[in-house]
């Protein structure tokens, strides 16, 4: 008996077009500013992230991950997690250290 692929696809590995790094570079910027340090850059890459709006111009959220077949909801719920799970080390932390 034939093994069936689940996931077979017939699309093969290719480079990225300018534009589409470009749109990876601008997702990307924006998951590092959410740990940036300075609360003015945090506040901008939340409401980019975080921000529910109708917006469905080239580079909003909801765009760059439908362009690369991302669900925005579980980015962002992945993010949301991670960010809980990096405050509660961070909470940890600060509290042994104030032992």
């Amino acid at each position: 008996m034939a093994r069936s692929r689940v996931l077979a696809t017939d699309a093969k590995p290719r480079a990225l077009e300018s534009e589409e790094m470009l749109l990876l570079a601008v997702l990307e910027q924006a998951i590092v500013d959410l740990d940036n340090p300075c609360p003015a850059v945090r506040a901008d890459a939340n409401a980019y992230i975080f921000t529910y709006q109708d917006d469905y111009s080239i580079f909003s959220f909801d765009s760059v991950c439908a362009y690369f077949k991302l669900s925005a909801n579980a980015v962002r719920c992945a993010l949301r997690t991670r960010h809980e799970n990096g405050a509660r080390a961070r909470l940890a932390l600060y509290e042994k250290s104030a032992a």
